[in-house]
């Protein structure tokens, strides 16, 4: 898996899980909030960590299906226990995986949400081809980042910029704000995909 794991398994895993569920719960509560949702959804959870969103998810939507990829063993075990009764009843799925090879068909789910994963995607403009994969037309899309986590690694301005730029080639239209939050400033990106065909890349 491309997708960093370092710091999320073994023992250390085990208790950035701990940190990550208490930390983090406000963006994923903010995240649930921004998904344009309607009864029996499907939605995908990408980096879902210790399972909190999901966890929201499944408890505000009890008739929306929830599936989820992590590329950390620790994360998708935490996740696992945090969910048993979602997943027992089928709701549920949580799978190990990077986003840069999602495990699910073409126009497989309603809305993609993810939290404090984004910055992990590497390279990051196949984890939003692959989001684009699996969106189905006139599907959503919503990412909250830690600003502090972008800025290690580039500006978070020519990272906005270059996510709406890869969204736009797939017919997927973003808008995008920075929120305060528990752990530190956000960006939150929100999205839509267009029903028509996606633009051609120049040079295509």
């Amino acid at each position: 898996m491309a997708t960093a794991t370092k710091g999320f398994d073994g023992p250390l895993g085990k208790a950035s899980a701990v940190v990550m569920a208490r930390m983090n719960r406000d963006m994923e509560i903010a995240a649930v909030d921004a998904l344009d949702l309607q009864p029996h959804a499907s939605v995908l959870a990408i980096g879902f960590g210790p399972g909190v969103g999901v966890e929201e998810l499944a408890r505000r939507l009890p008739e929306v299906h929830v599936c989820g990829i992590d590329p950390s063993a620790v994360m998708v075990a935490h996740a696992t226990r945090r969910n048993r009764a979602g997943a027992d009843a089928g709701r549920v799925m949580l799978r190990r995986a990077g986003a840069e090879s999602i495990p699910w068909p073409d126009d497989s789910f309603d809305a993609v949400v993810a939290v404090n994963s984004a910055q992990l995607w590497h390279p990051l403009d196949t984890g939003l081809a692959e989001v684009a994969r699996v969106l189905r037309a006139h599907g959503s899309l919503v990412m909250i980042t830690h600003r502090w986590a972008i800025e290690r690694r580039c500006s978070p301005d020519a990272w906005v910029t270059d996510v709406a730029q890869c969204l736009a080639l797939h017919g997927i239209e973003t808008a995008s704000s920075t929120k305060p939050f528990r752990s530190g400033p956000g960006i939150v990106v929100t999205a839509r995909r267009r029903a028509g065909p996606p633009t051609t890349a120049p040079g295509a």
